[in-house]
């Protein structure tokens, strides 16, 4: 049961990096010279936007549950 957390914690790690990745991503794509990360959300629709944002939450999530199935014999007591 433990290597399942730990591949939970490590898909996370991934897809929280995966999503700085899609950030820095579309910061490069827009021509100019823009520095304030307002400027680039407002450059940049939304749905788009909002995939980075998804990624980052599903990553956050399945590094939460990877880290509780990992430590599950600490937080229920009777678990095998």
């Amino acid at each position: 049961m433990k290597n399942l957390g730990i591949v939970f914690i490590f898909s996370g790690i991934l897809l929280m990096g995966l999503s700085g990745l899609e950030k820095v991503l579309i910061f490069l794509s827009i021509d100019g010279n823009v520095h304030q990360i307002q400027a680039v959300k407002d450059l940049t629709p939304p749905y788009i936007w909002s995939i980075t944002n998804f990624t980052f939450g599903f990553g956050l999530i399945s590094f939460m549950l990877g880290l509780a199935i990992f430590f599950n014999k600490h937080i229920i007591p009777n678990a095998k």
